[in-house]
């Protein structure tokens, strides 16, 4: 069971990406987009590690997720492995 996020490979994405894998997340090519993976239970991202602006912060979920949405706020996005996955 895993916890992922799908980014696309865009530069202006990279600072959630460097963020990811600060937090132990693996980065995988996966076509236009770069899937941002953990095996842990759960992930939080803090938007301030990021530098990232509030309205890329809040596109940086249109590419999908493995997982279930805890909270995202406009401060962290916390994720969890799906209930009986």
């Amino acid at each position: 069971m895993t916890v992922s996020v799908y980014v696309l490979d865009v530069p202006e994405f990279e600072p959630v990406v460097h963020t990811a894998r600060t937090a132990g997340m693996g980065v995988h090519q996966m076509g236009d987009y770069l899937e941002l993976t953990t095996e842990d239970h759960e992930v939080v991202l803090h938007r301030e590690e990021t530098g990232m602006r509030p309205a890329l912060w809040h596109a940086m979920l249109t590419g999908g997720l493995t997982g279930r949405i805890i909270s995202f706020t406009p401060d962290a996005l916390h994720l969890c492995e799906e209930e009986g996955a």
